[in-house]
């Protein structure tokens, strides 16, 4: 099966200079990148993500700059939806018409039809770029910038989600993955008050999936357990081992997060981690069962799997800003999407 188109956009090892146009040119599409604060250091950051037919999703990191979008961007560039969550840092300024304050756990859905100025901290972010074609039907006029926190842990997870399998996604995947990603934010973003989203909240979809995020955001917990799961969600402990039967059982499925966040990690070119860090802070009881569960389900050891990443990442040349670019404009033009 064809694998997808990828965005690298690594810029630690260039010079200033270098890594400032190559940073610009892979945002124009979105901002203006500025320099801020007394130290008014050059911004910078770097990208890897996913072309997923008319989705991108990508890991961020970039520090500390303001970013700016103006009129005269929005008139030259598509008014797609960025759903950006902030692993770590933040920013705070005007996004989707409204002051606002966005820290570490959070999603902010920006608007680009909307004037954006913000000053951002250094972040390490993840971020899914969705047409609102995509999202016809939804009252996007009155998207606010900040989710209620049931939906901002939803969202967030979905994101999380979509990043870590994005690498195993093939062709033939991508007409189902961007159907079920449509139909998960029409879902989510349909104006409800909080209140009436009591039946959703002890819906098992709503509970596998804040599971799964609770299980995937606490991997290095030791209390990590059914019990500790159950007291975090308000349910029973047999709801959860009912919910997770079909993945063979809760403690299983932590094992196997803790393989799958090791190999996503081992093959990110932006993880300088060593191995024994790695596999503390995944949840593992030693390197030892580290290595050895790691080997056993993936058939070769940590470090060869590294070495071989490595070796496939320095043979990767910086892909052109104009992929992004391209795909920016393309997706707005799809006739299929002008249902809206």
């Amino acid at each position: 099966m064809a694998s997808l188109p990828r965005l690298y956009y690594v810029t630690s090892g260039l010079d200033e200079a270098n890594a400032f146009a190559t940073w610009r040119a892979v945002i124009s599409p979105l901002f203006e990148p500025r320099p801020c604060g007394p130290s008014r250091k050059t911004p910078t950051g770097s990208a890897s993500g996913i072309i997923i037919g008319d989705l991108v999703v990508a890991k961020v990191a970039f520090n500390a700059q303001d970013f700016v979008r103006d009129s005269q961007r929005i008139a030259a560039t598509p008014d797609h939806l960025l759903l950006h969550l902030y692993v770590s840092g933040g920013f705070n300024g005007e996004v989707t018409r409204q002051q606002t304050v966005i820290g570490p756990g959070k999603v902010a859905l920006i608007d680009l039809a909307c004037p954006i100025s913000t000053r951002a901290f250094a972040s390490n972010t993840m971020c899914l770029i969705v047409p609102r074609k995509l999202l016809a039907g939804l009252p996007l006029h009155a998207l606010k910038p900040k989710l209620d926190p049931l939906r901002n842990d939803l969202l967030a997870a979905y994101i999380r989600s979509l990043q870590e399998r994005s690498a195993q996604l093939t062709e033939a995947d991508v007409a189902t993955t961007v159907a079920e990603t449509a139909d998960f934010l029409r879902r989510l973003l349909a104006p409800t008050a909080e209140a009436d989203l009591a039946p959703q909240r002890g819906a098992d979809e709503t509970i596998l999936a804040l599971s799964e995020a609770l299980i995937r955001d606490n991997l290095a917990l030791p209390e990590l357990s059914p019990d500790w799961l159950a007291q975090q969600l308000d349910v029973s402990r047999a709801s959860l081992y009912r919910l997770f039967a079909d993945r063979g059982g809760v403690m299983r499925y932590v094992q196997e997060r803790r393989l799958l966040a090791v190999q996503a990690a081992l093959a990110d070119p932006l993880e300088t981690r060593r191995l024994s860090r790695l596999a503390a802070d995944l949840g593992f009881k030693s390197e030892a069962h580290f290595s050895r569960s790691f080997r056993a389900r993936f058939g070769v050891t940590a470090s060869a799997y590294r070495k071989t990443q490595l070796d496939a990442s320095a043979a990767i040349q910086l892909t052109s800003p104009a992929v992004v670019q391209q795909w920016w404009t393309a997706v707005a033009r799809d006739p299929l999407l002008q249902t809206g």
